[in-house]
């Protein structure tokens, strides 16, 4: 799993302690955001708040989407980084968009 990652890294300088950091990193980052958009999402169903399932699924769009996408398009389906750039900052700004909602909004 880690093989296209660590070739990919290693032919443009890197090393293999920095990309093995790297994907840690992204990991790490994506169980938090999942972790609180789970509990965003758990509060909804209990309260029925619509404002905890919009700030569930601005978190999750916000940080959870872009780190697979930038991680899954180009391994799996060998897409260009302008693609992966373009939708994975798309993915941002709907989860900016949804957080923007919960706060200003009426949700």
């Amino acid at each position: 799993m880690l093989g296209p990652v660590l070739q990919t890294v290693e032919s443009e300088g890197g090393t293999a302690t920095v990309a093995v950091a790297v994907f840690l990193g992204q990991a790490l980052a994506f169980l938090i955001a999942c972790w609180i958009a789970k509990r965003s999402y758990d509060g909804y169903r209990d309260a029925r708040r619509p404002p905890l399932l919009w700030l569930a699924l601005g978190i999750a769009l916000l940080a959870a989407v872009p780190t697979v996408l930038r991680f899954l398009l180009p391994t799996l389906l060998g897409a260009s980084s302008v693609t992966t750039t373009v939708l994975a900052s798309a993915s941002e700004i709907a989860g900016l968009t949804a957080i923007l909602y919960t706060v200003y909004g009426r949700p």
